[in-house]
């Protein structure tokens, strides 16, 4: 970077840093006892359609900023692998992660952005979505994801300067994100294998953006609380190496109770 960020300019870096919200589809049906049948090996899968869906955003909050900014935060996780996806060229794998920000969350903050003077961008989102599916190649569509990007954005600065600079308010949103992410990183596995590669996914984009939202504030909790600020920063370095990267590794680096353990950390230390 050439000049140093701002702590709002901070909290909007995580597109560049690169890394939503579904969650897998239970069945609950239980097998046959008197079954001979061998079971067939479980298939990683790229679908969307989880039995999480539309609960990553519905987390309550006492605060209205956070119960504002939360889904908004989830929505920028989102982005963040699709963006990684696209820069691939794996149009396909990123499409969920796109689509999910309108599908999902957008009716968690839509009764609520005429109170923060947000105009209504759904439409913007959709059309996006809609271009990744027809046209991913296209100049419309790059355009388009970057004015997906850029509503979000402003919809997160309507919140105000003091709000996003706010130690109890953006802890509470990390928070947040990262016991979605842990959520998401257990539904993804089987076997001791990544089988739902879009939760997989999902979960590195919350966990990328957590990290982005406590820069916003790690120097204000170094200042104040060194130990709780080491604490912090030493448990998302640890969560952060179960994502090497947007694709999945050979199975888990971290198991799911490791990462839960480390969320709880941090939740304790917000």
């Amino acid at each position: 970077m050439a000049k140093p960020l701002k702590p709002v300019a901070l909290f909007l870096t995580a597109i560049a840093a690169s890394g939503v919200i579904a969650s897998c589809q239970n069945n609950n049906s239980s097998p046959n006892p008197d079954s001979q049948d061998t079971p067939e090996e479980v298939k990683p899968s790229n679908e969307g359609g989880e039995g999480n869906e539309g609960g990553e955003g519905n987390i309550q909050s006492d605060n209205p900023d956070v119960n504002f900014l939360t889904p908004l935060a989830l929505m920028k996780g989102h982005l963040i692998v699709a963006e990684e996806l696209i820069q691939q060229g794996n149009y396909e794998e990123a499409e969920p992660h796109i689509g999910h920000p309108v599908e999902e969350l957008y009716g968690d903050i839509e009764d609520k952005i005429a109170a923060y003077n947000v105009a209504d961008f759904k439409a913007e989102l959709n059309q996006t979505h809609d271009l990744v599916k027809t046209a991913p190649k296209s100049p419309e569509f790059k355009q388009s994801f970057q004015n997906s990007l850029a509503r979000v954005d402003q919809a997160i600065l309507a919140v105000g300067e003091d709000k996003l600079k706010s130690p109890e308010v953006v802890m509470e949103v990390v928070v947040n994100l990262l016991k979605t992410a842990a959520e998401e990183y257990e539904a993804a596995i089987a076997d001791n294998k990544f089988v739902e590669i879009v939760e997989y996914q999902d979960s590195r984009g919350f966990v990328l953006y957590a990290e982005q939202l406590y820069q916003n504030i790690a120097e204000q909790i170094r200042q104040t609380d060194p130990d709780r600020h080491e604490k912090i920063q030493s448990s998302l370095a640890k969560l952060k190496t179960a994502w090497p990267s947007v694709n999945p590794p050979e199975a888990p680096i971290l198991q799911p109770g490791e990462v839960k353990s480390l969320v709880a950390v941090i939740e304790l230390s917000k």
